[in-house]
């Protein structure tokens, strides 16, 4: 008669199911057991992308494939209407833009004289 072979822990060889005798909770206990790392909130990676001068780049380029993307189907690949919707929104895109420089520059030459007031004071 053959014998049945027996592994080095004296389980049959065959491994047909789950033959392991621990219970499934001990595995559990163990991991709760072992001190938990400290949670530390990390910044979402839109944001991390955003620092960074490449970041802010990409995302315009991002933004750019996207609205080019978008009248590509709201002109249902009639390029004529295409091209004019893409010139118009960069004319309005210029427009725009120049109006926030020319805010942004008198603000700050608003500001300047203020600054360079207070620091003719200090020195005398």
């Amino acid at each position: 008669m053959a014998q049945r072979k027996t592994t080095s822990s004296n389980r049959p060889a065959s491994r047909s199911g789950s033959s392991s005798k621990k219970p499934a909770s001990s595995s559990r206990s163990t991991k709760a057991v072992r001190k938990s790392e400290p949670i530390v909130e990390k910044e979402p990676l839109y944001s991390v992308i955003w620092a960074y001068p490449w970041g802010k780049a990409l995302y315009l380029l991002l933004a750019i494939l996207v609205l080019i993307g978008l009248d590509l189907l709201l002109s249902m690949n009639h390029y004529h209407l295409f091209f004019t919707v893409l010139g118009v929104e960069i004319i309005a895109a210029m427009l725009i833009g120049w109006i926030v420089f020319i805010i942004l520059d008198r603000k700050k030459q608003r500001e300047m004289p203020k600054e360079e007031a207070s620091d003719s004071g200090n020195e005398e």
